[in-house]
């Protein structure tokens, strides 16, 4: 199973390669929160199984576009935090304000990364295809250390990325 960070850094190359067409911030977002569902589970019900959430019924429905007009909205009311969020970090972004278009369509790709990632680590994710399957069809077992090596793999390219970016916005800068 990939870290929850992973899931958004194994992503993220999107943002840097094409950063008009993503949103670094649904990114993010999209990607993570997925996993706010183990954290409900685990306070209410005292155990950390997969449900609805961990479908790609729900993160091709209702989760991008909930997420969309969230973060859409937030990056109307809230564009200067953002933006000191983003200089802290050292992400310096062409623009803060993304279409609701290019918002949503990070929010479907975040979602359904997630998934496809967790899809071939856990064994109990009974959810992955739901209403098709009561099972995880595609879990495979401890091959799943190729998943967990490519979602590496990826995260390290996105720091390389990231420092690279912060490289080009110092020689601009001088």
């Amino acid at each position: 199973m990939p870290a929850n960070p992973l899931h958004f850094l194994a992503i993220a190359p999107l943002y840097f390669k094409m950063p008009t067409k993503f949103d670094i911030t649904s990114l993010l977002i999209s990607s993570t929160f997925v996993d706010l569902e183990l954290v409900y589970y685990f306070l209410v019900e005292n155990h950390t199984a997969h449900g609805l959430w961990h479908s790609y019924f729900f993160v091709l429905t209702a989760y991008p576009i909930i997420l969309s007009i969230i973060i859409y909205l937030m990056h109307k009311k809230c564009g200067k935090t953002i933006l000191k969020i983003y200089d802290f970090f050292r992400i310096y972004p062409n623009k803060i304000s993304h279409s609701f278009k290019a918002i949503y369509l990070s929010c479907l790709v975040g979602g359904v990364s997630h998934i496809f990632f967790d899809m071939w680590t856990h064994e109990y994710s009974s959810y992955v295809l739901y209403p098709v399957y009561s099972h995880n069809p595609f879990w495979i077992g401890d091959w799943n250390v190729i998943i967990l090596f490519l979602v590496v793999l990826l995260s390290v390219y996105t720091l390389f990325l990231w420092i690279k970016g912060i490289q080009t916005h110092k020689k601009i800068m001088k």
